[in-house]
């Protein structure tokens, strides 16, 4: 009897355990399955994930994809969409030769060059700068060489065979991202600090490479130029790459000039097709901010003057290439004589290697924008002027009549 009732417990107490009301959270469960269900889907492919995907785990490589977009990186690194212009366009336009420093005299015949005395056509005043002329033959007696003048004539003179051939880039595709060039040899910093340590990797002088990010630290601007690599300004120079119609420019079709970073872009139908280095006005004789407009086209002409009371900074520069007027005496072009890209050294115009001069001198036109503007706000912004004079008086020196 008492075993019937002991059974009779146990079944009454497995009754109620086995129809007892399921009291637990749904939701709980819900979110544990809904987790389980998460981890048990695979990685996803490699890539960049803007949203969260549901069909698979965007972790690991993908989630080192994510913070680099989140650094600026693009995803994936691509190179510039450019390439290096036709070689063919290095090519002076007229043979130079190089002038001593004193008064050049030049003669009717080679023979009379040779010997120092006869007809003098006209003399080519002296001057501490450059002074070159536009030659079509040469000819030599003992350890002297002569020259035979374009617009006639001979001089003594050394002609010039060598002359800067470097070149900037052509875009088929406006990029992600900004870019620059070095200037000097460099190596890359693995922080944006001399202190940070090399990278290890080197840079040639004006090798190009992408920025994607700036900052300034230790009196420069460092950019960076790969996940683990710096580069700073004291030895490299940024093209800002910037597809918004500067202020007075009216259509999509503009020359850049930024005279903080030394550069110059050319933009056609608001997109970058070609940009380069280039080396703007110094001191007081900077180039000035400012829009304005191509007036004249030279592919080849004489530059001379001098912007002192006493002449001592005249140049005579014959078969300067590719000239471009915007602002007074202000142009843009080409350049035979040593110079180096990416520093201040002109007398206020824009120097180009003749690559880079002839490709921005094929593609104007007489009407075209030129936009300088400086960044920092260091250069003055000028005083305007009358088109056709020069932004301040221009010395030309008197030749020396013939007796």
């Amino acid at each position: 009897m008492v075993k019937k009732k002991n059974l009779i417990c146990l079944l009454l107490v497995f009754a109620v355990v086995l129809f007892q009301p399921n009291f637990k959270d749904v939701d709980a469960a819900d979110e544990q399955n809904g987790a389980q269900d998460y981890y048990d889907l695979p990685l996803c492919l490699p890539g960049y994930y803007a949203t969260q995907p549901g069909d698979c785990l965007p972790l690991g490589p993908s989630q080192t994809i994510n913070s680099l977009r989140e650094q600026g990186f693009p995803y994936p690194l691509t190179s510039l969409p450019a390439a290096i212009p036709d070689p063919d366009l290095v090519r002076l336009p007229i043979l130079v030769a190089r002038i001593g420093s004193n008064e050049t005299l030049v003669f009717a015949s080679l023979e009379e060059a040779i010997g120092g005395s006869g007809t003098v056509i006209r003399t080519i005043p002296g001057g501490a700068n450059n002074r070159y002329v536009a030659m079509i033959e040469q000819a030599t007696s003992g350890n002297r060489t002569f020259v035979r003048l374009q617009s006639g004539g001979w001089v003594e003179a050394t002609p010039l065979y060598s002359w800067p051939k470097w070149q900037g880039l052509e875009f088929f595709a406006t990029p992600e991202s900004d870019f620059g060039w070095t200037i000097d040899f460099t190596n890359s910093y693995n922080g944006p600090s001399f202190a940070s340590g090399n990278s290890g990797v080197d840079y040639a002088k004006y090798d190009y490479f992408p920025v994607y990010n700036v900052v300034e630290a230790e009196g420069y601007e460092w950019f960076q130029v790969s996940p683990t690599e710096w580069i700073p300004s004291l030895k490299a120079r940024q093209v800002v790459v910037d597809t918004t119609t500067p202020p007075e420019v009216e259509g999509g079709r503009w020359i850049n000039i930024d005279l903080h970073n030394q550069t110059l872009a050319v933009y056609d139908n608001n997109e970058l097709v070609f940009a380069s280095l280039v080396a703007t006005g110094s001191g007081e004789l900077y180039s000035d901010p400012g829009t304005y407009r191509i007036y004249e086209m030279k592919e080849v002409d004489l530059m001379q003057g001098s912007y002192s009371s006493d002449r001592s900074d005249f140049y005579y520069l014959e078969g300067v290439p590719w000239q471009l007027y915007y602002n007074h005496a202000q142009a843009i072009h080409g350049i035979y004589w040593p110079a180096m890209l990416g520093f201040t050294q002109s007398h206020g115009c824009v120097n180009m290697f003749p690559g880079d001069a002839q490709w921005v001198y094929r593609w104007a036109r007489v009407g075209d924008y030129v936009y300088l503007h400086d960044p920092s706000g260091k250069t003055p912004i000028p005083t305007p002027t009358p088109m056709g004079t020069p932004p301040q008086e221009l010395f030309y020196p008197t030749e020396t009549p013939v007796p």
